[in-house]
């Protein structure tokens, strides 16, 4: 069983003020640089926009996910964005986005990676799960609400 709170920690956790996807991505990926497990950094930068251009990653109800499995990542590591004013991210349902799961998995790793996705998209379908994330203030009151998820 997956548990998104074993992959979460504050350091990862950020409160988007940018206007635009491009801008949100870039301070996502310099916040996840930051983990150990990105052994490539210019190349994980490089890999979530080429990921972004050839679909968005916005999935509708608020919410994105960009998301690369490859090499020079050795294991997960994930930041999360939220966004109380919204972001232009091209999404499916033509609205902006809130909440953004950026996510760095290693190129061998293809199993647990779906498993992960998957666990985020399951745990961010409840409105309510989503609201409170918008209205949090800190980031312990974020990842509080992905205990025992």
């Amino acid at each position: 069983m997956v548990y998104l709170r074993e992959y979460l920690d504050p350091s990862y956790v950020l409160f988007l003020d940018e206007n635009d996807k491009n801008a949100a991505l870039n301070r996502m990926i310099d916040c996840l640089n930051t983990s150990p497990h990105i052994i490539e950094k210019e190349a994980f930068r490089k890999a979530v926009f080429e990921r972004e251009k050839i679909m968005s990653t916005g999935i509708g109800l608020g919410i994105a996910i960009p998301h690369v499995k490859m090499k020079g990542v050795e294991d997960f590591a994930i930041c999360v964005g939220v966004s109380k004013k919204g972001i232009a991210w091209e999404s499916i349902d033509n609205h902006p986005v809130h909440i953004v799961f950026l996510i760095a998995g290693a190129a061998e790793q293809h199993a647990h990676y779906l498993r992960i996705l998957s666990k985020i998209i399951l745990v961010l379908k409840k409105r309510e799960r989503r609201e409170k994330l918008i209205k949090a203030k800190k980031a312990a009151e974020i990842l509080d609400l992905f205990e025992n998820l």
